[in-house]
């Protein structure tokens, strides 16, 4: 079942001048066709201004297509009846947590998003609690966001979303603000929702390594999804998308390290399968090829 369809979508940035006359219009998305498996992790990647944060976008009903649609559950994004319920169907999560954190304590924050959606006081705590759980930050519910480090505020920023209990999570570049150590905690808390609740992610990155263990990877380009070079769209699991090494280049996007590696390995001559992930697959290759 398909919790998210788009279905030709267009959509356009119109450009304004000083007397809010357009004057010009920048397209963003080209006949997007796309949908998304409930409870599947679909990581988009894409070169700046591929239309990643615009599609992400779409799909909690922040913009809107011009042409095409988007359903969400079965709801047109387009019906304004529909918002709120599509808007708890699909919570975002941005790349700077100080932008969704609004309370002075952790525990309030957390529970700001179900108080605005009318739910009672007793299961407000209950959702609080299991949100903080969820995302390993129970320690931290009496602290102030401010004393938190980046990772841990994202986390809270991810619980606050978690306690509206939305069957979908978009996240945009949620951790492009953290060091390493922090962007392992939240894509660790991340495919833990996924993996034990079922929530679906949509997980927009430029960080290849974050796409590695997801379900499916797209690739964008100038508001598309990309082609190979064979014509096939760079819509698969990430082993065939990180396969297709020159392709990447050519989209000005790079590939996990480790495949990377793997890939120069077998340019040189050794006989390598192509699309390494890791590098207990790299170490297996390298075994295999020294035991013939």
């Amino acid at each position: 079942m398909n919790i998210i369809s788009a279905a030709h979508v267009v959509y356009d940035y119109l450009i304004r001048d000083e007397n809010d006359k357009v004057v010009d219009k920048r397209t963003a998305l080209r006949d997007v066709s796309l949908e998304i498996a409930q409870g599947s992790f679909v990581c988009l990647l894409g070169h700046n201004g591929s239309g990643k944060s615009t599609f992400a976008k779409l799909i909690n009903a922040m913009n809107l297509p011009g042409e095409g649609t988007v359903l969400v559950s079965g709801m047109d994004t387009k019906d304004e009846s529909h918002l709120l319920d599509i808007r708890m169907t699909a919570g975002m999560v941005f790349q700077n947590p100080d932008n969704q954190i609004i309370s002075n304590v952790v525990e309030e924050d957390v529970g700001f998003g179900p108080e605005n959606i009318g739910v009672p006081e007793d299961e407000i705590l209950q959702r609080v609690d299991e949100a903080l759980q969820k995302v390993g930050m129970t320690a931290y519910r009496l602290k102030s966001p401010n004393q938190l480090s980046g990772g841990q505020k994202q986390r809270v920023a991810i619980a606050g979303i978690v306690a509206m209990r939305p069957k979908c999570i978009v996240m945009d570049e949620p951790t492009a603000m953290l060091d390493p150590t922090g962007r392992k905690d939240v894509l660790s808390a991340v495919h833990e929702l996924n993996k034990k609740e079922g929530v679906t992610v949509v997980l927009i990155t430029h960080y290849m390594e974050e796409a590695v263990d997801a379900d499916r990877v797209v690739v964008l380009e100038k508001g598309e999804i990309a082609k190979a070079s064979d014509g096939s769209l760079m819509d698969g699991t990430p082993r065939e998308i990180f396969s297709k090494v020159e392709d990447l280049r050519r989209l000005r996007l790079s590939v996990p390290v480790i495949t990377e590696l793997g890939y120069e390995l077998k340019q040189a001559g050794l006989p390598l399968r192509d699309g390494i992930l890791t590098r207990d697959e790299l170490v297996k290759e390298l075994v295999r090829i020294k035991a013939q």
